[in-house]
């Protein structure tokens, strides 16, 4: 992966998208396929960041959160976040993205926990990063993250 855009960049990108759709009262399905995929890259960020130790190609390629949560509890075993939370997102990459058996068209109770979920994972990232000894700047070139990064070291 290119040190000059990570997978934070990509998830941070996105969340500025979504956070304005949800403040906006917007409720569709790419609303909930978006968070779920916001969510995986946060935390494929921090794999990315974190597991340097080991292979990491196949779980940066999942689009499981179960799978990404199996992973990160057994590698980075101090990383805490309400997974429970953010496993309620898991799903919606295929189910309201693809026509099928699965599929349906989401609700704002949908779009609610979706967002719920993106909040929890952007959270628990930049807090586990805040407290983990890897320079802002080698994680990000983006001087708009490292703002964002720096605001919540502050608080």
């Amino acid at each position: 992966m290119a040190k000059n855009v990570t997978y934070f960049d990509m998830a941070e990108n996105d969340y500025k998208f979504l956070y304005d759709d949800y403040e906006r009262g917007r409720v569709g399905n790419v609303m909930c396929y978006a968070a779920q995929n916001i969510c995986e890259r946060y935390f494929k960020h921090i794999i990315d960041v974190y597991c340097t130790h080991i292979n990491t190609t196949e779980v940066l390629k999942t689009h499981s959160i179960k799978i990404i949560k199996k992973f990160i509890t057994n590698e980075i075993p101090n990383f805490q976040c309400d997974w429970r939370k953010i496993l309620s997102v898991d799903g919606y990459y295929f189910s309201a993205r693809y026509p099928g058996e699965e599929s349906f068209i989401v609700d704002k109770d949908d779009v609610e926990e979706c967002w719920e979920a993106v909040e929890e994972t952007r959270n628990a990232v930049i807090n586990y990063m805040n407290t983990h000894k890897v320079s802002k700047e080698d994680i990000t070139k983006d001087e708009e993250v490292i703002k964002v990064l720096n605001k919540f070291s502050e608080n």
